[in-house]
């Protein structure tokens, strides 16, 4: 389990202050706030790996949609806290990209697998796909159980990395909008515990060397990517940082 920045949202905050106690205990960092324009302000300056949220959050000005919190932070985790809403609220709720649903009065023990759960979920950028291609993707990484956010070009992913901690960066090749080695070369730089999964055309086996020399962990073909092959490698990664030991045999991009 690896330890994780979390904000907790609400107006009572002497009745949450014994969860942020345990979850402290547990390793966390923990930051509560009382109403949603702190909970804005803290986001415009920094980032969070979860967010604890009623779904109408007290104190934001203007109409309250817990999604902005997602965009002020893509990366971040929203678990909504529900008491006893409308049937209409819960659907909302439901709809939304979120990735748990949980009920006060809390169970702790069970509010504490959640987040273990959602941190060791493997995290995953994916860069350069057209905004169709990138979502399908997305959607068939969440399915097999990685959380996954999607970004146009090489010049936003270099952002988020430095923002936020990935467990793979898996790049479309010659759609980035910037030279590929120079994307390769910076997150590497700036984060080194970030792998890169390098997706390449037949018409670019050339760089495959130069690519696994520069700090990518592999590369696969595309346009027909083997999306179970692409979750063995995201599994693959993630063992060998649980491990911390020598580094597993990659596939051949070949394979």
């Amino acid at each position: 389990m690896r330890n994780g920045d979390i904000l907790i949202v609400d107006e009572r905050i002497d009745l949450i202050e014994p969860l942020a106690e345990v979850l402290e205990r547990k390793g966390y960092s923990v930051t509560t706030v009382e109403n949603g324009d702190k909970a804005v302000g803290l986001l415009k300056r920094r980032d969070f790996d979860i967010l604890l949220t009623p779904p109408q959050m007290p104190g934001v000005s203007g109409e309250w949609d817990f999604k902005l919190m997602k965009r002020l932070c893509p990366s971040m985790a929203v678990i909504i806290v529900n008491s006893v809403k409308e049937k209409k609220e819960m659907e909302e709720i439901l709809g939304a990209e979120i990735e748990a649903v949980v009920n006060k009065p809390f169970n702790v023990k069970k509010l504490v697998e959640t987040i273990e759960f959602i941190l060791e979920t493997p995290s995953i950028l994916i860069v350069g796909y057209q905004v169709e291609e990138g979502e399908a993707l997305r959607n068939s990484l969440e399915e097999r159980r990685c959380r996954a956010l999607v970004v146009k070009d090489g010049y936003e992913a270099i952002g988020m990395v430095r923002k936020n901690d990935f467990d793979v960066v898996l790049v479309d090749v010659g759609m980035t909008g910037m030279d590929d080695i120079q994307l390769l070369e910076t997150v590497k730089k700036t984060k080194p515990n970030t792998e890169a999964v390098m997706m390449i055309d037949y018409s670019s086996v050339g760089l495959v060397g130069d690519l696994l020399n520069k700090g990518a962990y592999t590369c696969l073909y595309k346009p027909f990517l083997n999306i179970e092959k692409l979750v063995r490698v995201i599994q693959e990664v993630q063992s060998q940082k649980r491990t911390r030991g020598s580094p597993v045999d990659r596939e051949s991009p070949y394979s």
